[in-house]
C-alpha cells in the first residue's frame, strides 16, 4: 500500500498496470495468504519495486494522471526563460530511475522530485538524494535538490513532524526556492517547494 500510494496509484490503476484485477490488488494490501507470489511480484514492479525481504526500489514509476504532470505544469510555466526544463530525465546510463524534472541552467541545475503523496517522508528523500547523486556523477554543475509538494493543508501537516529534519536537509525554503526560479537566479542549496498545480494531471 504505501509504495502504491508513493508511486500516486489507485488501486485500479495499480491492478491495471500489473495486469491484474484490483479485487487481487486489493487482497495483496489485506495481506491475504492466497495471492500468488507472481501477482504480488507484478504488483512490487508496477509501482517501481521487487520483492526481496523488503521492497527495494528498482525503477521510477513514471508521471501520470496523477497529479503529477499538473504540478511540473505549473513549475514550468513559473520558470525564468534561463531554465531549460526537461521531464522524466533518466539518471545514468542503464539505470532505470529518472528525475522528475530538471531545470538546467548556466551554473547549476535543480533536479525537482514530484512527491503527491507524502507517505514516508524520510523514504522518499532518501530516494530522491540517491537519484540526484546519480545525475551528479556525470555533471560539473552542482546539482540542487528539490521536493515539490502539493500546497496544502494535509502535505503541511505530515511535514510538520519532520520540520527539523527538512531544516537541515533542505534549507532551501519555499518562498527563496520560488524566487529562484522565477528570476532565474541561482538556488545555491536543496529545499522544499510548495505547489499550487493550476491544472489537474
Amino acid at each position: 500500500r504505501m509504495a502504491r500510494m508513493t508511486a500516486g496509484l489507485t488501486q485500479r490503476a495499480l491492478a491495471g498496470l500489473a495486469g491484474l484485477s484490483q479485487q487481487e490488488a486489493s487482497k495483496a494490501e489485506n495481506g491475504a495468504t492466497d495471492l500468488s507470489l507472481d501477482a504480488r511480484c507484478r504488483l512490487a514492479s508496477a509501482c517501481g519495486h521487487e520483492i526481496g525481504w523488503r521492497l527495494y526500489p528498482v525503477a521510477t514509476v513514471r508521471m501520470r494522471d496523477s497529479g503529477q504532470l499538473g504540478i511540473a505544469q505549473a513549475i514550468v510555466s513559473a520558470a525564468h526563460p534561463t531554465w531549460r526544463p526537461q521531464l522524466e530525465v533518466p539518471v545514468a546510463q542503464g539505470d532505470l530511475r529518472a528525475a522528475d524534472l530538471l531545470l538546467l541552467g548556466a551554473d547549476e541545475i535543480i533536479h525537482v522530485e514530484i512527491e503527491r503523496a507524502l507517505v514516508d517522508f524520510q523514504a522518499q528523500l532518501r530516494s530522491a538524494q540517491l537519484k540526484r547523486e546519480a545525475l551528479a556523477a556525470a555533471e560539473e554543475r552542482p546539482i540542487r535538490l528539490v521536493l515539490a509538494v502539493p500546497d496544502t493543508r494535509t502535505s503541511r501537516a505530515r511535514l510538520a513532524p519532520f520540520a527539523e529534519l527538512i531544516a537541515r536537509t533542505l534549507p532551501v525554503r519555499s518562498a527563496r526556492a520560488w524566487r529562484a526560479i522565477r528570476d532565474g537566479e541561482p538556488l545555491g542549496g536543496d529545499g522544499i517547494l510548495f505547489v499550487r498545480a493550476t491544472t489537474r494531471g
